[in-house]
């Protein structure tokens, strides 16, 4: 993590003195936070003014009805957490409804004491009316143009992606010597990756911890609006989200950057054969009336993985034509509905998996437009072994070299099946499973690991395998 987890962290775990309080003063909180605050709130300004907010009143009054209609009543302070925005924000809104006759004021709450907001019947009228238009009920969304200006902002620093730190992030992988810089020099040029292999060979895992390399946290938005148009960005699915504040929202509520974005960790997204063509464009929930931002809007920041490429249900062909343009400008062309057509930037690690024949799925042009080409093949007989030793170590249980070495002698050789990277988990897992059944503790032993072989691969392919 960045900036904002060792802040979080150093506050988490620091060492407690003789005499420790439970939870540290606002002052010292603070003061840790402080310059962690500063670098977001100079990226992401928190609007002082509903014209800072860029938004339109009537869009911020029916966001607001909206959220009266589901919460019954909210002092002015809850809504404007929920909203994201301040007093000086919202108080022209709360005053503007309650001149309509669509807001009133309720006695004083004993458990808060606190005046709190609640709908009239025309109110009522109204938010049902604002949600018919649009069902999106949430943080106040963020411009276009604001969103733009901070993803590029934030964009990854592949400049800093030297040597170093890519090996310091795959430190605890086992791969060929020259792999890891093939996938730091790839994802320093800012081109897409083309990773293939046969199935196991570890091209989801490795293509999975390239956001290990990339540093720092980014601000997303929880949502965007063009034209009118509120679209959703943020997505509990796929965003790791930083509690900066440690859950206490109201710690620094007048400071810091603009809530209506999200802290999170870089996103980290990967889709196979269940992708489908519309989820790369903005989508509209008919049922709910919202539109959801696309895959790669989502991903920006961070690293994108399409895997299992060709297993979808379109043509990989059609992907491809999809994506030439954000990846030669790394600039989207998206839609919100007819009269809301927007371009974004395109600002992540994209990475493209498959275990069919490259050739098979894409010409020579489309190839070249891919960027770089990374092969994952079976495993020397070295680096097999290392992960052998690995998932024992990892499933506490003995490496006996003695079962390894018949694996590599006695089963691998008759089947002519290559050393791939699954392999010894696999094997392992279910040797350790018989095991278990049997009621035998300890190591898992020769007859188990021949079963576990024996029930692993096809029946179809067992033939000129070793006899057990």
């Amino acid at each position: 993590g960045g900036g904002a987890m060792a802040a979080r962290d150093a506050l988490i775990n620091a060492t407690p003195t003789p005499t420790p309080s439970p939870t540290p003063s606002p002052t010292a909180f603070a003061d840790m936070i402080g310059p962690v605050l500063a670098r977001l709130s100079a990226l992401a300004p928190r609007p002082a003014s509903l014209e800072a907010s860029g938004l339109p009143p009537e869009m911020l009054a029916d966001l607001a009805l909206k959220h009266l209609l589901r919460a019954g009543s909210l002092t002015s302070l809850a809504l404007g957490e929920r909203l994201g925005l301040v007093a000086p924000v919202l108080e022209p809104i709360v005053q503007f409804l309650r001149q309509e006759g669509r807001l009133q004021l309720q006695a004083r709450a004993s458990f808060d004491n606190e005046v709190r907001l609640s709908l009239t019947e025309r109110g009522r009228q109204g938010a049902q009316e604002a949600l018919r238009r649009c069902g999106y009920v949430g943080s106040a969304p963020v411009p276009l143009a604001t969103y733009t200006r901070v993803v590029r902002a934030q964009t990854i620093p592949r400049r800093s992606l030297a040597r170093e730190k890519v090996s310091r992030a795959f430190r605890d992988i086992i791969m060929a010597s020259d792999l890891c810089d093939r996938l730091g020099v790839a994802m320093a040029s800012g081109r897409a990756i083309f990773i293939y292999g046969p199935a196991g060979s570890g091209k989801t895992y490795i293509a999975s911890r390239l956001i290990a390399a990339l540093p720092g946290e980014v601000l997303i938005p929880h949502a965007i609006t063009v034209n009118d148009k509120v679209v959703r960005v943020f997505d509990a699915a796929v965003h790791d989200q930083i509690d900066l504040l440690d859950g206490n929202k109201r710690l620094l509520l007048a400071q810091g950057y603009d809530a209506r974005f999200a802290l999170c960790e870089r996103p980290m997204i990967i889709v196979g054969g269940e992708m489908t063509e519309d989820m790369l464009d903005v989508q509209f929930n008919a049922g709910t009336s919202e539109y959801n931002g696309p895959l790669q809007m989502k991903s920006n920041g961070g690293v994108l993985v399409i895997d299992d490429l060709g297993r979808q249900r379109f043509m990989p062909q059609r992907l491809f034509d999809r994506w030439t343009v954000p990846l030669e400008q790394q600039v989207d062309h998206l839609s919100a509905g007819v009269d809301a057509r927007f371009a974004t930037p395109c600002d992540a690690v994209i990475v493209f998996s498959t275990n069919l024949e490259p050739t098979e799925l894409a010409d020579d042009a489309v190839l070249r437009r891919l960027g770089y080409k990374i092969q994952l093949g079976p495993l020397s007989v070295d680096l097999y072994t290392r992960v052998w030793a690995a998932v024992c170590e990892e499933m506490h249980t003995e490496f006996d070299p003695r079962l390894l070495n018949y694996a590599l002698t006695k089963l691998y050789p008759p089947s002519r099946r290559p050393l791939l990277a699954c392999h010894p988990r696999d094997l392992i897992c279910m040797a350790l499973d018989k095991a278990a059944y049997d009621e035998r503790n300890g190591p898992f032993e020769l007859d188990d690991l021949c079963w576990a072989w024996t029930n692993y691969f096809l029946a179809t392919e067992m033939s000129g395998d070793a006899v057990m």
